[in-house]
């Protein structure tokens, strides 16, 4: 037999707490303690009795399971527990919005309690419902992974989002940036290219300048057009081969022409 004591522990991260387990049988047992830990432990066994001792407990062995096991050549019994540990909300992760079928904020979040989650997009509170809503996708031993859901966002969406995770021990916020759409024509312009050699003010986008030589490439032509035709009208009336001796030409006699 193999009886551990106490049988559950509730404690705050940080603490103390010391497990005894005691075994029997005939013969007497082999007695294992089995376990995978962050926080430092140490093991005093007497006879069959043995004590545990797990020192400033981690969040990260919420969860966690310790077992007793007695071992003779008759057989084995076990005895385990689950540790529970308090702690304070830690937001694990908090990524750039990603297009799925719906866009998607990824987020990890841990915290015993269960921390409540709320979001805020530029400081105001987002009141989620059927286009904006927190998905959880997975909850593993410490952490819950999900994201901040959105369905079809447009520029009014775009913004820093700030998640805030808490319960009865505490808080932690974690913000990002998220662009979903670009500001539709009429609306105030956005600065969206940067001049990457003064890293001054927003610049026209490449576009608006490529339009502006093309523009003036246009009117340089026509000038030089323009040109043109006045210096043909200029001078052509000197030449057999300009307008006014073609004209002139036209009008000779047939008589004449074969004389």
């Amino acid at each position: 037999m193999a009886t551990l004591s106490p049988s559950k522990v509730t404690v705050m991260e940080g603490e103390n707490i010391e497990l005894s387990c005691s075994t029997s049988g005939v013969p007497s047992p082999q007695l294992i303690w089995n376990m995978t830990l962050v926080s430092y432990s140490e093991i005093e066994t007497s006879g069959q009795i043995s004590v545990l001792r797990l020192f400033n407990l981690s969040s990260l062995d919420h969860n966690s399971k310790i077992s007793c096991t007695a071992e003779n050549i008759v057989g084995e019994k076990e005895s385990a527990l689950l540790l529970d540990i308090l702690f304070p909300p830690k937001i694990t992760k908090l990524s750039d919005a990603i297009p799925d079928h719906h866009w998607c904020i990824p987020f990890s979040v841990a915290g015993n309690p269960e921390p409540d989650l709320q979001w805020f997009l530029d400081d105001e509170m987002v009141t989620e419902g059927l286009y904006i809503t927190t998905k959880i996708h997975d909850v593993t031993e410490r952490e819950s992974h999900g994201c901040l859901q959105l369905d079809s966002p447009t520029h009014l969406n775009n913004g820093r989002y700030m998640l805030v995770a808490k319960n009865q021990f505490g808080s932690d916020r974690k913000e990002v940036e998220a662009h979903f759409m670009r500001k539709p024509w009429g609306t105030e312009k956005e600065p969206y290219y940067y001049d990457l050699i003064t890293e001054g003010p927003p610049v026209d986008p490449p576009e608006d300048r490529v339009a502006v030589y093309v523009v003036v490439g246009i009117a340089a032509v026509a000038f030089t057009g323009f040109l043109l035709m006045l210096v043909i009208l200029k001078f052509g009336g000197n030449s057999k081969f300009g307008i006014k001796g073609c004209v002139l030409f036209q009008n000779i006699p047939v008589e004449m022409i074969s004389r």
